[in-house]
């Protein structure tokens, strides 16, 4: 859809200081991003939701407003343009900023669109082993509309997509005699980057719609990651056979007996770090990511759009397909979802027809003994179709 931003002067300056980057179009098609927006604040013109996906915010006076009813987008509001005028005027012209995060999966198109741009900046700087926090956000915004903000173990990106946004970097908190701190702007189609840490108060210029990324670089966060990754494993062996230990005081002779829970846990986790189970887990959920330049959640797989033997098909280039080796078996990620595939020749065959650059018929890429389809080689060919891996070619009926 656009040309990508130019992430090559990044890297001297990641981890290290602010910087404003050149790009040429808007990396999100705005049309579209409002229109998520506005979806993903409906159900919240009700009322405030809890840990609901997507969030959405709305801000003014230096707060978050927890119930701001029509003040959010809907139906009437056509365009951002129209949506700011109504709001200021409800206001009584006080500056505001709607916050939608993790929206993105909600429209293939625009998470694609996201994936596409930010692959640009991982090429540069490594691919992230941990989830983004994706935000559209939608306002007019000064600097006191939310405040000084600070996220001391992630780096943060701002790609405006109409209007434009500024910036006032500081590597600590803002005080009234202190330092006036760094100060960049971006129109849109341009970026802004800031490393974890930095104190930042942001505006903006005009009304403005634009993605916010979040990046977690912190080691803190990888802290946590791996010990959830390493509990949903120990979950999924012990299951119904887990307890929760009740525990005499003071101790009595039964001891050892009623922590019996408690070291069945120890047990498992040992036999996971051990085993490699965890090693396995980590690596499968760093391909999913990597297919999907860290954006989380994935899009939903298609639903009841079955493959026919004359469709023609091929690699989506959008939608780049790892492989991961892991023994007996390999991890292939697409758009965010991993899925294991047996070291078989036929699924070999199949990667390889896939990457030839003509399209083929499913019937030619599941060619089994006797020109019968191949069923295993139909269900691989069908997931991949699913997680929109594949450009299809419909035969007509």
């Amino acid at each position: 859809m656009s040309a990508p931003i130019d992430w090559s002067g990044l890297r001297a300056h990641w981890g290290r200081r602010a910087c404003r980057l050149p790009g040429a179009a808007p990396a999100l098609d705005p049309v579209r991003a409002y229109a998520l927006v506005r979806r993903a604040a409906q159900p919240f013109r009700a009322g405030t939701r809890f840990l609901a996906s997507p969030d959405v915010r709305f801000y003014v006076d230096g707060g978050w407003m927890r119930a701001p009813g029509d003040l959010l987008p809907g139906a009437e509001d056509a365009d951002p343009a129209g949506y700011a005028q109504r709001v200021r005027a409800r206001l009584d012209g006080r500056r505001f900023q709607l916050r939608v995060t993790q929206p993105l999966f909600l429209d293939y198109e625009l998470w694609a669109q996201a994936r596409a741009t930010l692959a640009g900046l991982f090429a540069q700087v490594g691919q992230p082993s941990l989830a983004l926090t994706a935000t559209l956000w939608l306002g007019d915004a000064d600097a006191a509309t939310r405040g000084p903000q600070v996220e001391p173990a992630a780096a943060s990106l701002r790609l405006p997509l109409l209007g434009g946004c500024l910036a006032r970097c500081r590597r600590t908190r803002p005080r009234a005699a202190g330092a006036a701190g760094r100060t960049l702007c971006a129109d849109a189609g341009e970026a802004l980057y800031w490393p974890a840490g930095h104190w930042v108060e942001e505006a903006d210029r005009g009304t403005t719609l634009g993605l916010a990324v979040s990046i977690p670089v912190g080691g803190e966060e990888a802290a946590v990651a791996v010990k959830d990754l390493l509990a949903d494993l120990v979950d999924a062996e012990l299951g119904a056979q887990a307890e929760v230990a009740m525990l005499d005081y003071p101790p009595r002779a039964r001891g050892r007996d009623a922590i019996a829970p408690l070291r069945a846990v120890a047990a498992q986790m040992r036999s996971a770090v051990a085993g490699g189970a965890l090693e396995r887990a980590l690596r499968a959920s760093w391909a999913a990511r990597a297919s999907a330049a860290g954006l989380e959640p994935p899009p939903p797989p298609r639903a009841d759009d079955a493959l026919r033997p004359d469709d023609r098909v091929r690699l989506d280039r959008r939608s780049p397909l790892l492989r991961l080796a892991e023994g007996a078996q390999e991890w292939w990620a697409v758009n965010g979802h991993v899925f294991s595939v047996p070291v078989h020749p036929r699924a070999q065959a199949l990667w390889r027809a896939l990457h030839e650059p003509a399209a083929a018929t499913v019937a030619q890429l599941c060619a089994g003994p006797r020109r019968r389809i191949d069923p295993g080689a139909l269900a691989l060919l069908q997931r991949l179709h699913d997680l929109r891996a594949l450009q299809c070619e419909r035969a007509s009926a």
